[in-house]
């Protein structure tokens, strides 16, 4: 792992920049957070908490240069009043962007958790928590829906910086994933573990599903801004959330937003808590499918009311994407399907393993994919003829 900062002389960076002086590194607490990147948060004694995110050089002195998204969404954001008073209060503040060292300084929110955490320490899924989600998520995509001007500001900061053509491609996750898949050849064979070959084999097998992905990929439809990672990880929630206002949640790691469908920012959500039902599933060779589903430890009729809730307040602040596209549920809910697949491919390029709860996944992004009307009735139970009629 090679970076430009570390645990020793990130004050005398901190310092140049008028953040602190080098004495502070007596008094102040310096802990190294574990993630993608290298992400060291210092505490000062006066109560400051800076997040100081760098990203890790390969071999050949480059860098992913993922930090640019993150600082074009905020350049956007801030020179449109409407867009700053409606969004910015849910999103985190960045202090500084270094793009030659690719090193990004965000204020550290204490008061703030990881929803994730949150969602397995307690095993209870409030619905005013999916409420909020699902409110915030249709302000981005309905205050920048088809909005020309911001449109042309992103692009307009992206041409004006060091962003390469390659970083511009991989920021559209949804047609990434869509394109890696199409281009499964045989040499895949010849590199993959036996036991992640089964992944491959059972992709192939299914014609349906490769036509499903065909056909929505060629429904990608950019005409907002988005966050294009929306999973439960990138979601801080207020610890005193009972007690706070309308602010409880934040929506943080902006390092792939661009402007892109919105259906897949709200498909990736759906699919960020449909793993947490998948990833209890209690595995046995004796169950079925099916059974070893029902078994989970958190069981999908537990997650039920707040997919339904986040949905619903998601239409209920975008009511005009209906309109605009009649068709849109069923491809958010394919997006879910999609983003099960990526977690399946996560798994296989870091563990290069794919055992039965990769195939049980597999499974279950199958029927989002080929059959959204019917998982619509799974995921949303007796409330999925609401949100229709509605």
């Amino acid at each position: 792992m090679t970076t430009i900062l570390d645990t020793e002389n990130v004050f005398e960076y901190l310092a140049k920049l008028n953040y602190c002086i080098v004495s502070d590194r007596a008094t102040s607490k310096t802990t190294v957070i574990p993630a993608k990147n290298f992400n060291l948060l210092i505490s000062f004694i006066d109560g400051r908490n800076l997040l100081i995110k760098q990203e890790i050089y390969n071999d050949r002195g480059e860098t992913a240069g993922e930090f640019w998204s993150a600082w074009h969404m905020k350049q956007t954001i801030e020179s449109f009043p409407n867009l700053q008073q409606r969004i910015s209060s849910f999103l985190p503040e960045i202090l500084h962007f270094d793009p030659h060292s690719s090193i990004l300084i965000v204020k550290y929110l204490v008061d703030y958790g990881d929803l994730y955490q949150y969602y397995i320490k307690e095993r209870q899924f409030p619905l005013p928590i999916a409420k909020s989600i699902g409110q915030l998520l249709a302000t981005i995509h309905s205050q920048t829906f088809h909005q020309t001007e911001y449109y042309q500001f992103l692009r307009d900061c992206q041409d004006n910086s060091d962003v390469t053509p390659a970083i511009l491609q991989r920021r559209n996750c949804a047609a990434d994933i869509i394109h890696r898949l199409a281009r499964i050849t045989p040499q895949i064979f010849g590199v993959m573990p036996p036991e992640c070959l089964q992944f491959f084999k059972l992709y192939q097998r299914f014609p349906s599903l490769s036509q499903a992905i065909a056909d929505l990929d060629r429904s990608i439809d950019p005409s907002c801004l988005v966050h294009n990672d929306l999973k439960i990880n990138n979601i801080l929630l207020d610890l005193n959330w009972e007690q706070t206002g309308s602010s409880v949640i934040r929506l943080i790691d902006w390092e792939r937003a661009d402007w892109g469908d919105p259906a897949f920012d709200l498909g990736c959500i759906l699919g960020s808590y449909l793993e947490i039902w998948l990833d209890g599933l209690f595995i046995n060779n004796t169950l079925s499918i099916n059974e070893s589903l029902q078994l989970a430890t958190t069981p999908l009729e537990l997650l039920q009311p707040s997919l339904f809730t986040l949905i619903q307040s998601y239409l209920e602040g975008f009511p005009a994407i209906i309109t605009a596209r009649p068709d849109y549920l069923d491809r958010a809910i394919q997006f879910a399907g999609l983003a099960l697949i990526q977690r399946v491919e996560i798994t296989i390029d870091e563990d290069r393993t794919f055992g039965n709860r990769g195939i049980v996944m597999l499974q279950v992004a199958k029927q989002l994919l080929c059959t959204p009307q019917a998982a619509m009735n799974t995921l949303f139970g007796s409330n999925f003829s609401q949100l229709i009629n509605n």
